[in-house]
């Protein structure tokens, strides 16, 4: 039976071009700072979980600071590595990019944004599921794998994020990762989830602050689900990619966008020609 992962539909319904790029030639996305960022603020609240669910606490504020700092770190150093790898694909603007993002700065927001966390969020939150595998059928010959970041001992699926920008309110029973977590957590539970909560970190040096997307009673159309994966898995088989981002989106932008040179060089080629070049599946040195 064939696998697809959770991050692969993902990657799909965000951008069809960065599936074509990751998936299909296997070319890695090219490295960025924030990136790393995120991974050790992940990294931190998942051992904060693990050790909340055992003893009911959790780390202090000032032990999850410092394993931020300290993952952080260790991040950075990978990061240098595949930046030097890296650099014959990256454009000036992307590498001026990269270069103007202080250090420092990034500290200082995540210390400030776990502050927040602990203040606001965290007497609320009691771990149940945490990075929980699971796997569920699609059709015959298709089944999904991922991993729930997070759930509640009340039954509540939290999808916790951090960002630099306000988010705006969507109906998050249609959001396609929170539909996905909904048909995974039956699968391990066997029941449906009694809530969601979108959990945002908005990070700032001065004034972060937790946003959260609730949903009481979520309704999942689990074949509804299974139609849209099923339509991704064909899509992708029939290479229909195509990159729907307006041009003047920062997604898609020369600064931000780890795949801007192969956008542009798919434009110009076409994508025959561009299958073609990159028949044999790259990775970057």
């Amino acid at each position: 039976m064939k696998q697809v992962s959770f991050s692969q539909l993902m990657t799909y319904v965000r951008c069809p071009e960065h599936w074509l790029f990751r998936y299909k030639l296997g070319i890695r996305r090219q490295p960025r700072k924030v990136f790393k960022h995120g991974f050790a603020l992940h990294e931190t609240l998942q051992y904060h979980f693990e050790q909340k669910k055992e003893d009911g606490r959790g780390l202090k504020l000032a032990e999850a600071q410092e394993f931020f700092v300290h993952s952080f770190g260790n991040a950075l150093e990978d990061y240098k590595q595949e930046l030097a790898e890296a650099r014959p694909y990256l454009t000036r603007e992307y590498l001026s990019k990269e270069k103007h993002v202080r250090i420092e700065d990034m500290i200082d927001t995540g210390l400030k944004g776990l502050e927040t966390y602990f203040q606001h969020l965290n007497p609320f939150i009691h771990p149940d599921l945490i990075e929980e595998p699971f796997t569920f059928q699609v059709s015959p010959n298709l089944e999904v794998v991922g991993r729930i970041d997070m759930t509640d001992t009340g039954g509540v699926i939290h999808e916790l994020k951090t960002t630099r920008v306000s988010p705006n309110k969507q109906d998050i029973r249609s959001d396609a990762q929170i539909s996905i977590y909904q048909v995974g957590y039956k699968s391990i539970t066997g029941k449906a989830p009694r809530g969601i909560s979108k959990d945002y970190i908005v990070l700032s040096k001065n004034n972060s602050r937790i946003v959260r997307f609730k949903v009481v009673r979520p309704f999942l159309d689990k074949k509804t689900v299974a139609r849209n994966i099923t339509a991704i898995m064909e899509a992708a088989r029939g290479n229909i990619f195509y990159c729907m981002h307006p041009a003047e989106s920062w997604i898609c932008s020369k600064e931000w966008c780890s795949y801007y040179t192969l956008h542009q060089e798919l434009k110009k080629l076409g994508l025959h020609a561009f299958l073609e070049k990159y028949s044999i599946p790259l990775a970057l040195p």
